[in-house]
This record gives structure tokens, C-alpha cells and sequence, in this order.
């Protein structure tokens, strides 16, 4: 080498003269003629190694980077190899460069290699599926909504669905006509309230100045009197609200309890209040507030009877439930033949409203009393007690605390009771969530929408022997097809047989029968199982039977999707509920589903075989926390049910959230008001259109819940 430079006594060299030293001038890339298999293994003589110089230095070895020609071709980067400066270090240096070569040899030796034919076979006829996710170690635990699970003895008795349905029908008419009168009741005190051009409370005056007795007492008297009757009519929620207050647990008929009572003591004594003249009580309120209270327990009453009726309409109905886990470690919705265990008694539990206002009715009840004490008692004012009493209890006392759950579920109701669906009480709409819904066969296709339109047998088998395996075959594998061959094996007088050593495949299923291997499947699976098939029979919606490795019969099949699939699957994925095909008709594919029904197949899961099977086919003790009944096939009341429970969730809890701020912001200005004396501002008009204002809200959130 030349142009050698010394620095601290030991020789260095550039890379242009390493090139040089060793070989790599005059070397040209050569081209591979075709793609070989594996990579060539670096051959040749491993270059000498330069003596090292005499030097003080520490001893360092020398990277040099080798390169092959068919790397040169490929791209792929050099070897490094290591020269050490020592040769006593050489034997050590070359095997570590023969290791490296001998990594890179097995790293590359497959990059040119042809596919393996059975590989690109399996490929092509074989459907892709969806690989489950599994939580690790330190996932968080997929979220659930909170319920509270009473003790067992306080769980009320599990009544059959039909006798549950009776006992809420019993006087259900009659307090209908209750609720009628209180109505008019109410309208009756809203018109005493307020000053009319056709009724002149002043006119009065003449004719009441010798009976010793004003206007406004009549006034006063008269609303006290319609206040009383109304109470009267309502009397569920006069009695709910004594009964809750006795036992030291006050839920919102402990407040309308209370503001009845207050407002009837401010009734009798606001003639004796100094600057009360010509604003009479707030019982027109009150009494609207019993009416729609009275209202929201006929709607839960008359909701409870339709899902009881609904569950009672079939002796084994479907158990839509709800398990955690089940599939991707996330909440997944089952459906099974079952009993209606606990149906009754979830349908009795109380309700999403009563729940909130078990922690919600103590706080606004304090903060009433305290309101009202410090309006009047603390501003030396105590002649205004009950006014300020009666004010405070009346603002907490929502209009809409008892219909916030009850009239949607009503609603809801009626539109299950129609499709043949019932949804479990409250606990049901409270466990549903987000997560995945297991679709079967008979939920895309329920029985009847599949036919046998051809049977063509091949190979001179006998067409009873044929059908006979076949139905055989697909009973045992128990899919939406077992009913329609059933009915065929019926009308060619063939006979069910035993089937041994059963083995599930993508496509279809193998067994021996008498001996014989059977196969069926779809015309894909008997590629794969390399069963030829005749020119011109290579049909997707098919069913094919192979004896013994050569095809025997060909089953035509027609599939008639009902209406209400897609729009049902739609529903449950903008729901968040993904569907998760467990299917085991070979034929109902995603692809299939796709090309023909045009179903949104892409935002669907489709597990392996295995999986499939395991998710089609759930028991009821695995199955689950209770969350409807079902009395009819198909995807629309199941669909239905799971997407109805979730909106209702969320309307309950919109419609209590609406409640509770209305009666929290009536508190602070019926305190404010009552602490100044503002009788012209604490009106009955004013009090009523604040009242209703945040009835308005529940209404249309009632409306949104069937709105899927």
C-alpha cells in the first residue's frame, strides 16, 4: 500500500485502499439468469492478514465490509468481517465472520423461494377470519355500566311472566280514570289561580262582605279544597311518599309529599300574611306535580304488562343475555333457547328514577327545609314559612322525576310487544353496553327462508343414499340448513344414520358413515379436499356431498334474507355493537353475504371455526346476566331488544339529569325570591312555565327512544 500516514505511532488506511489491497477492483455484478431458491453461501479464500507493525498502541481490530455480487443484485447491505490487527486473534475472527455468514445464509436462504402449492391452495378456498383479541396482563377490564345487585332477600319473588301480566292489568283502567279527574282537578286550580276576563274574583266581594269572608280566603279555600281532592286520587303517591318517610328512606313522592302537605298549610293560613293579598298558593302547582307523578307510574305500570305479556307468549322463548369476555374479551350479547328465570323478578326491581333519587331526594330534601327556614325563620320573617316551604318543596318536586324512565320504557314497550320481544325491567336496559352481538344462522335466515330448489346426484349413487348422508351430516352439524333437509329426507324416504369421527373444516365437515367417508360442504371445500368437480357445477350457494372422495350429490339451495336484516344490522353498528358471524352453515360466508344481500360485511367479525362453534352454541348457565326474552326468530327483535335497552339507558339517565337540574336551579331562585318577599315575581304563571320548561326536554327525549 502507499501513501501511508503515521498518527501515534500506528498505520491507517482509507477504504479506497482496502478495496484495492483485497480484491474488489475489477469485480462486476453478474446478474442471477432466474430466482433461485435459497441464497448463495459466501465462498472463496478468506484474505491474508497484514502483520501488524510494531507500535506501543493498543491492538484494534479492522472492519471490513464485504460484499457478494448476488447481494450487489438484491440491495441487501454487506457483510461486515472483521480483520484483526493480531493474527494471534485470527482463528477467533474468522469464526465469528463464518457465524455471521451463516446467520445471514439462514436469514435469506428462503427471500427467492416459490410458494408451497398447498399453502396458495388453502389460500384461495379458504375464507378469511377475524383473530381474536386477547387482553394482556395489564389491560384495564372492559367497561360496564354500575348496578347495584340486591341481597337475595331482597329481591322480590320471581312471578311467572302470564300471572306477572294479570296482576298489572288488575285496576289498571280504573286509575286511568283517576288520572283523568286529578287532571281536571289541576286545570280547575290553574283557573282559580289566575285572574280571567269572563270570572271577576272582585265581583265576589259584595256578595262575601256579609258572610264575613274575602275574596282571596275563597280563593285560598277553594285551591286548598281542589288540592286535597287531587291528593285524594293520587293516592299511590301520597302513600309511596308516607311510606318512604316512615322508613327513613324518602325517594321523589317523599318531596311531592311534602309539598303537598306545605302547600295546603300555606293555603289555609296565606289570608293572615301581611302582603300576601291577591297571590294565592302555589297548589295548581302541586297539583300538576301529583298528576305527572300519577302519570309515570300508570306508563312503568302499563310498560311492566306489555314486557310481561310479550315474555309470556312463548312456553321456551330466546334468553337474549349479556357475558363478559365471551368474545375479544369484551361484552358480548348471546342468544339461546331457555326458561324466563328471573324475568319477573327483574321486572319488579325498581326503576333507573327511583335509584337516582335514592341519593338525590335526602340532599334536595335538606337543602328544601334549610331554603325555606332561612328565607323566612332567618330573615325574621317566620308568618312566611309555609309559603317559603311550600315554594322551596314544590321547585324540587320535578314533574318529570317519575317519567324519566317510566315513559320511554313504555314506548319501548309497545314496540317489542310488537316484534315478540320483552326487555328484562330496568336491570336489563342498565346492562347494556357497548360490545359484540353473536349473529347465527337462524338470526340471518330463521326457518323457512332457506329451500332446497335441486338435487342432482353423480357417480349412479342412489339419490335416497345421498340425501340421507347429507341430512345426516348437516343435523349432526347442526346449522339453519337442518331443517330444510329434514323436510327433503322426509319426501325421498331416507333414513338418518350414526356419524362417527365428525371433524369441522372452513367450508364444511367430514365424518365416516357406515364405513364411509362422507364430506360436505361447499364447493370450495371440495377443492381443497381435491374432490373434482364437474364443469359448469362450481355454484357458491350449493351444498356438496363426496362419498368415499368422489363427489355424489349437488343440493341447490335458495336463500330469501327477510326486510329487516340490513336495516337491523345497521342499527346495531351505529349502536356500537359490532356483529360477530357465528355461523355454521358452510355456505353463509362473508363473502357470500356481501356479493348477494350486499350486508355491510367489513365491520363485521368473523371467527374461526372453532370459535364459531363455540359462540353458536351457548348454554344458559354460561350464557349470562339477563337482559330480554325473545318469542320470535330473526334478527329484528333481537336487534330490537339489545339497540331499545341501550337507548333507553341513555334516555333514563338524560331525562334524570334534566330533572335533578331543574329542581337544584328551582331551589336556588324559589330561595331567593322567598327571601325577599317578591310576591309579584313568585307567581303561579311564572312557577308554572318554569316548571314546565323543563318538561319540555323529557318529552323529547321520550320520542328519541324508538327512533332507530
Amino acid at each position: 500500500m502507499s501513501d501511508e500516514t503515521k498518527k501515534n505511532g500506528r498505520p491507517e488506511y482509507t477504504v479506497e485502499e482496502i478495496l484495492a489491497e483485497y480484491g474488489s477492483k475489477g469485480r462486476q455484478v453478474q446478474a442471477p439468469e432466474k430466482p433461485k431458491k435459497v441464497v448463495d453461501f459466501p465462498t472463496g479464500k478468506l484474505p491474508p492478514v497484514p502483520p501488524s507493525p510494531p507500535g506501543d498502541g493498543a491492538e484494534e481490530p479492522t472492519i471490513r465490509l464485504v460484499k457478494k455480487p448476488s447481494q450487489q443484485a438484491k440491495g441487501d447491505g454487506p457483510i461486515p468481517e472483521i480483520v484483526p490487527e493480531n493474527a494471534g486473534r485470527a482463528i477467533g475472527a474468522r469464526l465469528h465472520t463464518l457465524l455471521r455468514r451463516a446467520d445471514h445464509f439462514a436469514d435469506h436462504m428462503y427471500d427467492h423461494a416459490e410458494p408451497d402449492p398447498e399453502t396458495l391452495k388453502a389460500e384461495k378456498y379458504t375464507p378469511g377470519v377475524d383473530r381474536e383479541e386477547l387482553p394482556g396482563r395489564d389491560a384495564p377490564a372492559p367497561h360496564r355500566p354500575r348496578l347495584k345487585v340486591l341481597r337475595p332477600r331482597q329481591l322480590p319473588p320471581d312471578t311467572p311472566p302470564a300471572k306477572l301480566a294479570a296482576q298489572y292489568q288488575k285496576g289498571l283502567k280504573g286509575q286511568g280514570v283517576r288520572l283523568r279527574l286529578a287532571a281536571l282537578l289541576a286545570i280547575a286550580a290553574i283557573l282559580c289561580s289566575v285572574e280571567l276576563p269572563f270570572l271577576s274574583w272582585a265581583s265576589l266581594a259584595g256578595a262575601l262582605s256579609g258572610l264575613g269572608l274575602g275574596v282571596f280566603q275563597l280563593r285560598c279555600w277553594i285551591l286548598s279544597a281542589l288540592l286535597l281532592l287531587t291528593g285524594a286520587l293520587c293516592y299511590e303517591i301520597i302513600a309511596a311518599g308516607a311510606r318512604q318517610l316512615f322508613t327513613l328512606r324518602p325517594r321523589a313522592e317523599s318531596i311531592l309529599l311534602l309539598a303537598w302537605v306545605f302547600t295546603l298549610l300555606d293555603g289555609l293560613t296565606a289570608a293572615g300574611v301581611e302582603g300576601r293579598e291577591g297571590f294565592p298558593p302555589f297548589s295548581a302547582v302541586a297539583a300538576l306535580g301529583l298528576v305527572f307523578s300519577l302519570r309515570g307510574e300508570r306508563e312503568r305500570r302499563r310498560g311492566n304488562r306489555l314486557s310481561a305479556k310479550a315474555a309470556s307468549q312463548a312456553r321456551s322463548p330466546y334468553v337474549v343475555s349479556l357475558a363478559d369476555g365471551l368474545w375479544s374479551s369484551k361484552p358480548t350479547y348471546t342468544k339461546c333457547s331457555g326458561s324466563p328465570l328471573g324475568f319477573g323478578s327483574q321486572l319488579q326491581m325498581e326503576d333507573g328514577g327511583h335509584a337516582a333519587y335514592r341519593v338525590a331526594a335526602p340532599l334536595l330534601l335538606l337543602g328544601a327545609a334549610l331554603c325555606s327556614l332561612m328565607a323566612s325563620v332567618g330573615q325574621g320573617e317566620g308568618g312566611r314559612l309555609a309559603w317559603a316551604a311550600s315554594a322551596c318543596f314544590t321547585a324540587v318536586s320535578s314533574w318529570s322525576a317519575l317519567l324519566a324512565y317510566a315513559l320511554p320504557y313504555r314506548k319501548l314497550a309497545e314496540r317489542l310487544n310488537r316484534v315478540g320481544a320483552a326487555l328484562a325491567g330496568w336491570p336489563g336496559a342498565a346492562r347494556c353496553s357497548q360490545g359484540g352481538v353473536i349473529v347465527s344462522d337462524l338470526d340471518l335466515f330463521p326457518t323457512g327462508s332457506v329451500t332446497v330448489a335441486q338435487v342432482k346426484v353423480f357417480g349412479g349413487a342412489a339419490t335416497e343414499k345421498v340425501v340421507g348422508y347429507t341430512a345426516t351430516m348437516l343435523r349432526v352439524m347442526d346449522c339453519g340448513l337442518t331443517r330444510p333437509f329434514h323436510d327433503l329426507l322426509r319426501t325421498h324416504g331416507a333414513l338418518y344414520r350414526e356419524v362417527s369421527d365428525l371433524e369441522w373444516h372452513e367450508g364444511g365437515a367430514s365424518g365416516v358413515i357406515r364405513g364411509q367417508e362422507v364430506l360436505v360442504g361447499t364447493a370450495a371445500y371440495m377443492h381443497l379436499m381435491e374432490v373434482p368437480i364437474p364443469p359448469g357445477h362450481n355454484i357458491k350457494n350449493a351444498v356438496f356431498c363426496a362419498i368415499n372422495g368422489q363427489l355424489s350429490g349437488l343440493f341447490l339451495l335458495n336463500y330469501a334474507m327477510g326486510a329487516a336484516v340490513n336495516p337491523s344490522l345497521s342499527a346495531l353498528l351505529r349502536a356500537g355493537a359490532a356483529p360477530v358471524l357465528a355461523t355454521r352453515d358452510p355456505n353463509l360466508i362473508p363473502s357470500l353475504l356481501e356479493q348477494k344481500f350486499k350486508l355491510p360485511v367489513d365491520k363485521m367479525e368473523f371467527p374461526p371455526v372453532d370459535r364459531r362453534l363455540e359462540l353458536s352454541s351457548p348454554t344458559p348457565e354460561e350464557a349470562g346476566e339477563l337482559v330480554a326474552l325473545l318469542s320470535r326468530e330473526g334478527l329484528g327483535p333481537y336487534c330490537d331488544a339489545v339497540v331499545g335497552g341501550r337507548r333507553l339507558r341513555q334516555a333514563a339517565y338524560g331525562g334524570l339529569a334534566f330533572a335533578l337540574a331543574g329542581s337544584v336551579i328551582g331551589l336556588c331562585l324559589t330561595f331567593y325570591l322567598t327571601s325577599v318577599g317578591a310576591f309579584a315575581s313568585l307567581t303561579v304563571v311564572n312557577f308554572l312555565v318554569f316548571m314546565a320548561a323543563w318538561l319540555v326536554p323529557q318529552w323529547l327525549i321520550s320520542n328519541w327512544v324508538n327512533q332507530y
